[in-house]
């Protein structure tokens, strides 16, 4: 097959390969397309067949083997027309899990709309579009409308982006999701109702169409040293600690953070469905980020605003659970992406305290907190960042966030999302704020205790009591 050459890739530059800039493929990819009627095998068979010209390499095997899970969650698909509100009625989806009316409505009358926008997107992207890659410059920006961001994740519906397409090495196409349901992997249930809520709102245009998707990738080009960190003289933020809540429940007023993986997105395409991959399920435009982003480095941030939430859910992990229709907002939110330190191994873990990767850690903080969206001193609704698989000390994580918020004078509001590992918190951010401390001179205590930790010690649980012990007087 045809694939996506170094010429090409050299003439596209730093911009997204779409689908019809393949010229060869994509007449395979509109015959496909326009000459297939819509029912659970059919629908298994286009992709299938769209998925063989994406890939330079493609297992020979039957569609309905490759996708037998989803043909399994197609196949009792009944034939319906007339009340779209079968899709988000009380018996739509019933134990989470869509009833024949729903897939048959999804098929008739959704997926036709999905291969639209397919066809659709030379005149969508008449212009192309440009990646947002690792570069010197401060910042990049790129906007994208509503029916441009359902236009990409139609191609990634049906597979149709190259292998090659995106600057990165992940993937953009959602048939990952697709095979892993062949694999009883539950949290793909949830992820692909949530996608499928998706594109029938964006049918029924049940979104905020005024609201247009700001992404802009920050690169922070003076890091802070040690000496910098500790010569702030700025007081610290307010802290709040909220134990029943979650980071969407913040609001439009704050800034949300996404915990995010260094390749945006993580495993959401995949079997991930914890933090980053729950968020960008739930406000599924958050998925082009993938298509346009590359891997963040150190001193890198990713800023996204205006995607809305479409569903609502519960649970976590392989427990996630798609529970309905998220209702349609004005509000415009924004978060941030920004990638904590991974650890492996009780050894590793220990590396935490190393004042290299504390400065690493504080000045991706910082420039994830260092911008006036979504308004200047917005306060930052955040969490236990890099603290479940990466293996961070919340303590230690906590502490690092407050201080690099306060730099850049944000309140902070913090989901324990009721970890014990919490316990002490508030009432310890209380204590240090009664005692009027600077930026530095928090920053500094924490340095010392690092310092002072030897490779046999436990200090995941010390922190705080290091603190009080020193400034209890």
């Amino acid at each position: 097959h045809y694939y996506i050459t170094n010429n090409l890739r050299k003439k596209m530059g730093t911009r997204l390969i779409l689908p019809h800039e393949v010229p060869n493929d994509w007449d395979k990819v509109l015959d496909v397309l326009c000459h297939v009627r819509w029912s659970p095998m059919d629908l298994i068979s286009a992709i299938d067949n769209i998925r063989k010209y994406s890939y330079k390499q493609v297992k020979e095997m039957p569609a309905a083997s490759r996708f037998s899970g989803f043909l399994g969650f197609l196949k009792d698909a009944s034939c319906v027309g007339g009340n779209p509100n079968l899709f988000w009625g009380d018996c739509g989806f019933s134990h989470h899990n869509p009833d024949s009316f729903v897939k048959g409505w999804f098929l008739a009358h959704t997926v036709p709309f999905i291969a639209q926008l397919v066809m659709d997107m030379p005149q969508t992207f008449p212009s192309g579009l440009s990646t947002l890659n690792t570069a010197d410059d401060h910042i990049q920006m790129t906007c994208l409308t509503k029916h441009q961001c359902a236009s990409l994740l139609a191609c990634s519906f049906f597979s149709a982006f190259h292998h090659s397409a995106a600057p990165k090495k992940t993937t953009i196409n959602f048939d990952g999701i697709f095979i892993t349901l062949n694999q009883k992997c539950p949290q793909n249930v949830a992820k692909l109702c949530m996608i499928m809520n998706y594109f029938e709102r964006c049918r029924l245009k049940m979104y905020n169409a005024s609201q247009a998707l700001i992404i802009n990738r920050l690169h922070n080009i003076s890091p802070y040293t040690a000496s910098k960190w500790a010569s702030i003289t700025s007081p610290l933020s307010e802290f709040t600690v909220d134990e029943n809540g979650s980071i969407n429940d913040a609001g439009p007023e704050s800034l949300h953070a996404d915990f995010a993986n260094r390749w945006i997105g993580g495993g959401v395409l995949k079997r991930g469905s914890v933090q980053e991959e729950i968020m960008f399920s739930i406000c599924t435009e958050l998925l082009t980020t993938i298509h346009i982003c590359d891997m963040m480095n150190d001193n890198e941030a990713i800023v996204i605003t205006g995607a809305e939430d479409f569903s609502l859910h519960k649970g976590y992990s392989r427990d996630l659970k798609f529970i309905g229709n998220a209702p349609t907002s004005q509000d415009v939110v924004s978060r941030v992406a920004m990638d904590a330190t991974r650890f492996r191994g009780d050894k590793d873990h220990m590396r935490q305290y190393s004042e290299a990767v504390i400065l690493r850690e504080l000045n991706k903080a910082h420039v994830a907190f260092n911008h006036e969206y979504p308004a200047p001193g917005a306060p930052v609704a955040t969490g236990n960042w890099g603290c479940g698989a990466f293996g961070g000390h919340i303590q230690l994580k906590s502490m690092l966030q407050w201080i690099a918020a306060s730099a850049c004078s944000r309140p902070v509001t913090y989901f324990t999302f009721k970890d014990p590992n919490c316990s002490g918190m508030e009432e310890t951010t209380r204590f240090l704020k009664e005692k009027n401390l600077t930026v530095g001179r928090l920053f500094e205590e924490v340095r010392l205790f690092a310092a002072q930790i030897e490779p046999q010690d436990k200090p995941k649980d010390e922190l705080f009591q290091h603190l009080w012990a020193t400034f209890k007087d």
